[in-house]
């Protein structure tokens, strides 16, 4: 993991983060991950290549990774709007004013809900939403977490454990191809050797299971611009949730991927999707940088 600083909160929580790269004539980009995700781990290596050109925040969310709860609030119910108001504090504890926004996922449903909230103490120029939905998605992604069995684990029973919940963020054919198995075999091992309750994820289940911003999108100004991306064999949040977005945001660019699944920046090299997403943030076209159908390998 990189090293780290710690945004402690005034109610007891602290949040691990890292701000990558010091371009200050770019505006910062805050990414914000999802489901049982490491922010410090999982975002790499597409968030270093995104810092070439800009600042870019990465964190883990709340209870996860080198992020803690108060002992006494461990079990502590809590929604997306905890969530999106987490992101929001430390954005302001930054000392941001103007941001960019990415998420993915469930980081995906706080990013939509950090733009429905009131009197945001910055300004959003551009936000970004991958492989997320408006409400609760159909998803073949509950079924693969894992439930650890009582007692001490082995790590190579770790291993066997995390697999299923690793390969849903994939299609098939991806997982099956052995040039892949590299990216995989490090994506299992990032999972197992990181800190990811399992208190935390069930947690987080039940901030997805009540999540619904539908009513509340069309309130996000259409000046806004706002780029969709999301794979075609999306396991984790069916490609089919993309429209429920656009009801809401019709405004928005939706740039639909054949072939590749939930782990898009895992698709393709990495200075494909930073070019993209450097050109859409400098307010360029980008429905041209759509790839052809059959992906190219991800590369380390």
């Amino acid at each position: 993991m990189l090293a780290y600083s710690l945004f402690e909160r005034h109610d007891g929580y602290a949040f691990a983060y890292k701000v990558l790269g010091r371009n200050q004539r770019a505006t910062p980009l805050v990414l914000v991950h999802g489901l049982s995700a490491v922010g410090l781990v999982d975002w790499l290596p597409l968030a270093q290549s995104l810092a070439e050109h800009r600042s870019v925040l990465i964190f883990d969310n709340r209870g996860i990774g080198a992020s803690t709860v108060p002992r006494e609030r461990a079990d502590e119910p809590y929604d997306v709007r905890d969530m999106a108001r987490d992101v929001v504090e430390l954005v302001n504890h930054l000392g941001w004013k103007e941001i960019d926004l990415l998420g993915f996922s469930m980081g995906g449903m706080i990013a939509q809900t950090v733009l429905v909230s009131p009197s945001l103490p910055f300004k959003i120029c551009h936000v970004v939403l991958a492989a997320t939905s408006a409400k609760p998605a159909h998803s073949d992604l509950l079924q693969a977490i894992p439930s650890p069995p009582p007692g001490p684990m082995s790590y190579e029973q770790k291993v066997e454990l995390v697999k299923p919940f690793i390969y849903v963020g994939y299609d098939p054919a991806f997982v099956q191809n052995p040039q892949n198995k590299q990216l995989l075999d490090r994506r299992i091992r990032e999972s197992v050797e990181t800190r990811r309750p399992a208190r935390t994820v069930q947690h987080q289940i039940g901030v997805i299971a009540g999540y619904d911003v539908r009513k509340q999108l069309p309130s996000v100004p259409k000046s806004l611009p706002v780029l969709m991306l999301h794979g075609t064999l999306d396991r984790s949040v069916y490609y089919s949730e993309a429209k429920y977005i656009l009801r809401g945001l019709p405004h928005a660019q939706l740039l639909s991927f054949e072939g590749i699944g939930h782990m898009w920046y895992d698709y393709f090299d990495v200075q494909y999707w930073t070019t993209l997403l450097n050109r859409f943030l400098s307010d360029q076209e980008v429905a041209s940088l759509v790839p052809p159908a059959q992906p190219s390998l991800a590369k380390l």
